[in-house]
């Protein structure tokens, strides 16, 4: 049960990080928060700072580094990678949260839930030891 939630969690970290990692599907990722955003009436300024070459490069990395954490833990589904990314979840969240307080879309709360939810399964995973 351990190594089919690790590999569950890693799984959806897989779906949603792959677009990220992709060219043109994240800019289109990127425009589909903007439009949901607008949607939901929050209103937030789509550019806070030029969406250039480089900043998409470090948004493709992100995916990129997402993929290939998901593959590791589809892999190996070790209590200690489980460990590791319910931690590095609190981060993410954390730097989302500073993000949407710095004035990012309040779509990001979303990503805030499943971050947290998604520590809370795996913690959840490693008390059952």
């Amino acid at each position: 049960m351990r190594q089919k939630t690790i590999r569950g969690v890693a799984w959806v970290d897989f779906a949603v990080t792959l677009p990220f990692a992709l060219p043109f599907v994240a800019e289109a990722l990127i425009a589909l928060i903007y439009l949901l955003d607008r949607w939901l009436g929050f209103g937030t300024p789509a550019v806070l700072f030029e969406m250039g070459p480089l900043a998409m490069m470090f948004v493709h990395i992100m995916g990129v580094l997402g993929v290939v954490w998901a593959l590791a833990r589809l892999r190996i589904p070790s209590l200690l990678l489980a460990r590791i990314d319910a931690l590095a979840r609190l981060a993410v969240a954390a730097l989302i949260v500073y993000a949407v307080t710095e004035g990012a879309t309040p779509v990001l709360w979303l990503f805030v839930v499943t971050e947290i939810g998604g520590s809370a399964v795996q913690f959840a995973v490693l008390r059952d030891k």
